[in-house]
């Protein structure tokens, strides 16, 4: 089973972060916030839609600082947010890089029941796996990429399903 590095950690949680600090973030729009146009992502694996994944444009072009981002549905489909709250991407270059983070087991989300529950959990805590290549959690390795010119739909595929382990 793979290891993921610290820094690869780092990232997704950065990303996930900003996505949380940024959704709360006032909604008066930034006044050097750019045109945004409608952009629809669908992210498969296998071919297969992959739901849950954290999808983030990082800038391949030196145009601005403004980026987007959104987490895909059941379905695999995302809509691009700017600044965590404003709906469409601005227009530009950017690498695409997919994430998808999940705990093994579930956390039990109360109290354990009894002794016996709580020992056999302290046994088998839950441990972070990521489910996409790591080649695609980075802007750097990512071969994803999109130019942004117009409102878009587009399909990208992060190939085979993996369940590498997150230190």
């Amino acid at each position: 089973m793979k290891k993921f590095s610290v820094k690869s950690v780092r990232i997704g949680a950065f990303i996930c972060f900003g996505l949380l600090i940024l959704s709360g973030c006032s909604s008066a729009k930034p006044s050097d916030l750019p045109k945004l146009v409608k952009v629809t992502l669908t992210i498969t694996q296998d071919g297969k839609p992959l739901s849950n994944a954290v999808v983030s444009l990082a800038r391949a072009d030196q145009g601005g600082v403004y980026s987007a981002s959104g987490i895909t549905n059941e379905n695999g489909v995302c809509s691009l947010y700017t600044h965590g709250q404003y709906k469409g991407a601005p227009l530009g270059k950017y690498k695409v890089r997919v994430s998808r983070i999940e705990l093994i087991p579930k956390p039990l989300g109360r109290k354990p029941k009894d002794n016996a529950e709580y020992e056999a959990y302290k046994k088998n805590p839950p441990k972070t796996y990521q489910l996409v290549e790591e080649i695609y959690t980075d802007a750097k390795t990512t071969p994803l990429e999109i130019e942004i010119t117009g409102s878009m739909q587009k399909t990208f595929d992060v190939g085979k399903a993996v369940k590498n382990i997150v230190i």
